[in-house]
């Protein structure tokens, strides 16, 4: 019953995008496109996902119209986002631009114009679990739509994504490109890390002067039924770490009632604190890394994982600090990884996977706006 209603869903999905939302943006695309208005749009929340942020503040201080088009489509309900949907095809073609860091179905349900430029800045780094095209969770084989048609670049961490980036989403060569992820930028910023910091220790005062380990593990399932896996033993470790360590767990989004540790703050700001990362497959691992800092990979279903999805990078050849699999050797590793981590593995890998990230990827990525050597896909 539940592949017959998941069938029927994306067959929903691949006739809205071949007949309704085409209709939609045809109807408005004979008015003049304004190269000056950008739109940033979502699927996934009400409000503009973190990884836009720092973009949309600099093309609005460039002079840029930013809009913000953004429906939780798993909430709105069936008219509601039909709805937002329309709406959205309308100002799509009169558009100069629009940005997206997650999947967004309606900007590829159309052939566009050739003057509006459309950018995925996703909402990870690295090319680290397998997503897209790469997978078959990620896009149903009953959708015979496309996710990714439309792109006119793709922006990634190092040159090292580009071909994991070119296999997931389809791409033809030259639109995913090394340009850096905007997101990161704020890592490189004078003075952040000591507002994270003065932050946290203004709601627990009780942190400062320890360490802080900061636990955040991915999703498993999908969207309407995350979980996650190994939480327990984790949690288990409050009790043998010394009094100069305190450890912070904080569930993926997904997760219904997950554990939301030290809640004012972000995660990124969590990221700046922690003294020592733990996680399994989430991309934090490259944003962490450009800190230079210790991290452990606790991964209990492991086998399982390989499996299902897989990566696009060895685990334990390419990760530079330990994969744990057995709980048993889980405070050994932490403790001698937390006390000792080899930093030229992590200098290592931050070349590999983050040579883009410096600090200017925002403002690279708003260039391209204005600059005349981009291949349209429209």
């Amino acid at each position: 019953m539940e592949v017959r209603k998941s069938a029927v869903k994306q067959y929903i999905k691949t006739l809205l995008q071949s007949t309704l939302l085409p209709l939609c943006y045809d109807s408005a695309r004979r008015h003049p496109l304004d190269k000056k208005l950008i739109l940033f749009a979502d699927s996934n929340g009400d409000t503009i996902p973190e990884p836009m942020e720092s973009l949309k503040a600099e093309l609005s201080r460039r002079g840029y119209k930013c809009e913000d088009w953004c429906c939780d489509l798993s909430k709105a309900g069936i008219a509601g986002g039909l709805r937002f949907m329309c709406r959205f095809m309308k100002r799509y073609a009169v558009a100069g631009g629009v940005v997206v860091c997650n999947f967004f179905v309606p900007l590829h349900a159309c052939k566009k114009r050739r003057g509006t430029r459309t950018v995925q800045i996703w909402h990870s780094c690295g090319a680290y679990k397998k997503f897209g095209y790469s997978t078959p969770n990620d896009v149903s084989p009953h959708f015979k739509g496309s996710v990714s048609k439309n792109f006119d670049i793709v922006t990634v961490s190092s040159p090292a994504c580009i071909p994991p980036f070119e296999e997931a989403f389809r791409l033809k060569k030259g639109v995913a490109r090394a340009l850096g992820v905007p997101r990161t930028d704020v890592f490189f910023e004078e003075g952040y890390e000591q507002r994270c910091r003065e932050k946290l220790y203004g709601y627990y005062p009780g942190l400062r002067g320890r360490k802080l380990i900061l636990y955040l593990p991915t999703f498993r399932g999908d969207a309407s039924h995350a979980y996650s896996v190994g939480v327990g033993e984790i949690e288990s470790l409050r009790d043998k770490l010394g009094e100069d360590c305190v450890l912070a767990v904080r569930e993926h989004p997904r997760v219904k009632n997950g554990r939301t540790e030290l809640k004012e703050l972000s995660t990124n700001e969590l990221l700046v604190c922690a003294d020592m990362l733990i996680t399994d497959y989430s991309s934090a691992v490259f944003e962490y890394a450009l800190l230079m800092r210790p991290m452990l990979l606790w991964c209990p279903d492991l086998g399982d994982y390989l499996s299902e999805r897989d990566f696009y990078l060895d685990i334990h050849k390419d990760m530079p600090c330990p994969v744990v699999t057995e709980a048993d050797s889980l405070l050994r590793e932490l403790v001698r990884e937390l006390e000792a981590p080899d930093m030229s593995k992590y200098r290592a890998f931050n070349d590999k996977y983050m040579s883009a990230c410096d600090g200017q990827a925002t403002k690279r990525t708003a260039d391209l706006f204005k600059r005349k050597d981009i291949q349209h896909n429209g």
